[in-house]
């Protein structure tokens, strides 16, 4: 099912033009799904907006899920899923079965799955793995290019207003606590943008895009601001109401390895974030 676009509109405007008979809640589904393309571009931002000329498809895809992992995107050459929070990312000395890439590699076993970037224990949200050695190094590439877009949507303690830019060092102890530092000699650079979305009681929720991608680096970036993320025990936050750390891989878009094509994809906000900042 397809059609042209002839004026602009908010995507999911032209989706009930392309679908009558669906309803709102079944059109944000069909973005959550990976079922929408503009262009053959997947796309699950449900704040899209489609122009004169844009084709826009209702594929067959469905998401399917691997023991509770869900598989957002899948072809020849990567995964996409939606890790949940209290999931590993990768295996560790400690953990070598429940994480989400020895899931998947169990399922496509004997074929191999390559690890692309990590998303921590209590972070939820988008990850991409790599089914072949060439696409993990083209992934590799874009990663480092700064060429791979992460947004993050997360619920900070205090008032955090504005928008700008976070930058210092990183480097983690022996402790696996990762410090920060204004000093280029203890540690790696980080650089954070950060945008505030509202402040609500102590809470702000506040949208963040890495410009690198060390361990921690949000959730120490953050603490060092003042702002420690709710549920971030480990680095100075005082309330865990939801049991978890507000942070949320929310969008994540990156060229594909074989075709050049951009792949957009965007998670619903996890729903536990309601009881820290309601609607």
């Amino acid at each position: 099912m397809q059609c042209t676009i002839k004026e602009p509109m908010p995507l999911l405007e032209a989706l009930q033009l392309l679908c009558p008979d669906s309803s709102k809640n079944s059109l944000r589904q069909f973005l959550s799904s990976g079922r929408v393309l503009v262009n053959d571009n997947v796309v699950m931002n449900h704040g899209f907006t489609v122009h004169p000329g844009n084709i826009l498809k209702l594929s067959e895809h469905k998401a399917k899920y691997i023991r509770d992992l869900k598989i957002v995107y899948e072809d020849g050459q990567v995964i996409v899923i939606d890790k949940p929070s209290g999931l590993l990312s990768v295996e560790t000395n400690f953990e070598k079965e429940k994480t989400a890439h020895a899931i998947l590699k169990r399922h496509y076993a004997p074929h191999k799955i390559y690890v692309v970037h990590r998303l921590d224990f209590e972070t939820s949200g988008l990850m991409v793995f790599a089914k072949t050695l060439d696409s993990y190094n083209n992934l590799k590439r874009q990663l480092s290019h700064r060429q791979v877009t992460r947004k993050y949507l997360a619920i900070a303690e205090g008032h955090l207003e504005g928008k700008g830019t976070w930058s210092c060092y990183l480097h983690e102890d022996a402790a696996y606590y990762v410090h920060a530092s204004d000093n280029p000699q203890e540690g790696e650079l980080a650089i954070t943008h950060f945008e505030s979305l509202g402040i609500r009681q102590q809470f702000s929720l506040v949208g963040f895009t890495l410009e690198t991608g060390k361990k921690n680096q949000i959730r120490v970036q953050a603490a060092k601001a003042g702002y420690p993320l709710a549920g971030d025990t480990k680095y100075g936050a005082k309330t865990n109401k939801i049991h978890r750390i507000a942070l949320h891989a929310a969008t994540l878009s990156f060229c594909h390895p074989t075709s050049g094509k951009t792949l957009s994809f965007s998670s619903p906000t996890p729903v536990a974030f309601q009881l820290l900042y309601p609607n």
